[in-house]
């Protein structure tokens, strides 16, 4: 008998879906393309999928009664991966809940290299054959692009079964596209020989893609996409597990990583005006787990000790065969891995940093969901990867967002009152990563908040002469304070920051903190030893030095020492496209880095436990 199915209905937007009897809500969602905030991957511990059901709601299950507070219940809020499908539903999603349009940073701090391509096109005029010069097709070709300098070369196969007849229609004017050591190509020269690279950062929550023109080394065209991979989990081990617990998990999330990167592509070679099939390779670099994701390599052996991945190495590979839309024969190389959660991504910023060849001790982090954290010079790499979480990617957070519209993105203190500010000055909706922590700093400098995290109540404020003492309020057994109140927001209730998000803060920024400190240990250097600070990462170059610094994620340092790199990951993603020489370097870092397993370090807990406080707030102006 075939299993009984019911519609779900998704507003705004009308998207309807046919969904099993039983299956989930969220599970419609995604099956719907309809993409909602899931950042534990709908397993009901984040409260990110908040719904609302306005006909007829079911009861809430112990999960949404444990997440949502009573008024939010009364609302008919329930979270969208605890709600099974029994009958046709119809379902709204809040402004909070919906992924739209991010703000995403492309731009990155690279250093210059030569502009040594892997991906050539050379017009070469070849001299026809004669009973004087019988040269069979390939080799004359061979010679003729010898001579022009590109030696050691092999014509591939597929390229062999055209060319007598390419050749002679072309009149031997031809010209070559050289991909490394293989012609995969033989066309007609136009004079402007076209020849294009795609750089790609693919990030846990975005994806970014750089358009290269090959021939002079410039960027044509940036485009980027979130990361529709968010849909089954903000962090790598959700999705990990996603493809541990779904047959087709694997491939369904491979094939959303490289349908983004296919939007992407399209969209850079519009508005360049190049044909996708000019882009002749693709360059990659990314988190191990992410690397697996998009080479469709399995995944299940990273999250579990002792974190192993499949390979480590560079990949180069048939671009068609992964599904990617660019020319039939081109290639992905994707960059090497240091090895557990430390990615390409984290060799892409060493190179683009420079960490690798100064003589001076440098530290760089990558602020994100997994934080990665660099420290060492010529002489010494030591890295490691920080389970953070996604708290300062908004998610876990009661009212946090991502860096799209209408989110708070800076919190000052003016005289004892909040001043906030929205991305496009927009009316406020949620809490994206840095407004999270300029509330935070903003409330220990206003001594709101106390140095191990607990808010102060409002009858111990009053006590103070508290400013802000009206809006410390209790929800639902929890101390909370009001960013927006009613009336003031996009919404139709107030925005809140809560004792909860004050732990998750102090569990993200400890992780991180700590990892700090034990790389120090290891290198047996102290803070004061480091020449230079290095923010990557969109988080990180966005978020203002003395709010980091006023909540212990950072060292204390003056702030001459501190540099924002923006995307380094993807300036050294298109540096490594530009020059094939540099791909050994790669290779020789990721090699040479001291790979640090947090988790074996005894010494961790111990920061860990101490990263956890607040650091004494300063002086007002101080």
């Amino acid at each position: 008998m075939a299993k009984k199915t019911h519609y779900v209905t998704f507003e705004p937007g009308g998207q309807r879906r046919e969904a099993p009897d039983g299956s989930t809500v969220l599970e419609a969602a995604q099956a719907a393309g309809v993409h909602l905030n899931a950042p534990c991957g709908g397993t009901g511990l984040c409260g990110g999928c908040r719904i609302i059901i306005p006909d007829d709601p079911p009861e809430p299950t112990e999960n949404c009664r444990r997440i949502l507070t009573g008024e939010e219940i009364g609302r008919n809020l329930r979270l969208a991966c605890q709600v099974r499908v029994r009958r046709d539903l119809r379902v709204v999603i809040p402004e909070e809940t919906r992924l739209g349009d991010q703000k995403i940073l492309t731009e990155g701090v690279g250093r210059p290299v030569a502009l040594e391509p892997n991906a050539r096109k050379v017009a070469v005029h070849l001299p026809a054959p004669s009973l004087a010069d019988q040269r069979a097709d390939a080799e004359r070709l061979l010679d003729a692009l010898a001579e022009r300098g590109l030696e050691d070369l092999v014509v591939e196969t597929a390229v062999l079964r055209t060319l007598p007849q390419r050749l002679r229609k072309l009149e031997f004017h031809a010209a070559a596209v050289v991909l490394g050591d293989r012609v995969i190509q033989v066309e007609r020269p136009t004079g402007d020989e076209a020849c294009y690279g795609l750089a790609v950062d693919i990030g846990t929550t975005t994806v970014v893609g750089y358009l290269v023109d090959l021939v002079t080394g410039r960027t044509a065209a940036v485009a980027s996409r979130a990361n529709p991979q968010t849909a089954y989990g903000d962090d790598v081990v959700a999705r990990i597990e996603y493809c541990g617990h779904r047959k087709e998990g694997l491939k369904r999330l491979h094939d959303l990583v490289i349908g983004a990167i296919n939007d992407i592509l399209a969209e850079a070679c519009r508005h360049a005006h190049v044909k996708p099939s000019a882009i002749y390779e693709l360059c990659a670099v990314g988190n191990t787990t992410m690397n697996h994701l998009v080479l469709a390599l399995p995944v299940d052996t990273i999250a579990r000790a002792p974190f192993v991945p499949a390979s480590a190495g560079p990949q180069w590979v048939l671009a068609r065969g992964l599904g990617l839309r660019t020319h039939p024969r081109s290639r992905l190389y994707t960059a090497p891995l240091v090895g557990g959660f430390v990615g390409a991504d984290t060799v892409a910023v060493i190179l683009a940093t420079g960490i690798h060849e100064s003589p001076d001790l440098a530290l760089a982090i990558d602020i994100g969901t997994n934080g990665e954290i660099v420290l060492g010079n010529r002489e010494r790499l030591l890295a490691c990867s920080t389970a953070a979480g996604p708290a300062f990617e908004g998610a876990r957070i009661r009212y946090g967002m991502r860096a799209a519209s209408g989110a708070i993105d800076r919190v000052d203190l003016d005289g004892g009152r909040l001043v906030l500010h929205t991305i496009d000055d927009s009316p406020p909706v949620g809490l994206c990563g840095t407004g999270l922590i300029d509330a935070v700093a903003a409330l220990l400098e206003a001594d709101v908040l106390k140095p191990n995290g607990t808010m102060r109540s409002p009858e111990e404020l009053r006590e103070r002469s508290s400013a802000l003492a009206d809006r410390v309020v209790r929800t639902d057994s929890e101390t909370a304070v009001v960013l927006a109140s009613d009336g003031r927001t996009g919404l139709e209730h107030p925005i809140l920051l809560t004792q909860r998000d004050v732990r998750e803060v102090q569990l993200a920024k400890g992780a991180i903190a700590a990892g700090i400190q034990v790389l120090l240990d290891l290198y047996g250097a102290r803070v004061a030893d480091v020449k230079t600070i290095y923010l990557a990462g969109a988080f990180g170059n966005m978020i203002r030095p003395d709010r980091a610094r006023a909540i212990g994620l950072v060292p204390e340092v003056s702030p001459e020492r501190v540099r924002f790199v923006g995307n380094a990951a993807g300036a050294g993603a298109r540096m490594l496209l530009v020059n094939r020489s540099l791909r050994q370097v790669a290779e020789d870092v990721a090699r040479g880095v001291e790979h640090v397993e947090l988790g074996q370090q005894p010494q961790f807990q111990t920061h860990f436990a101490d990263a956890m406080f607040f650091p004494a707030p300063h002086p007002a102006g101080a």
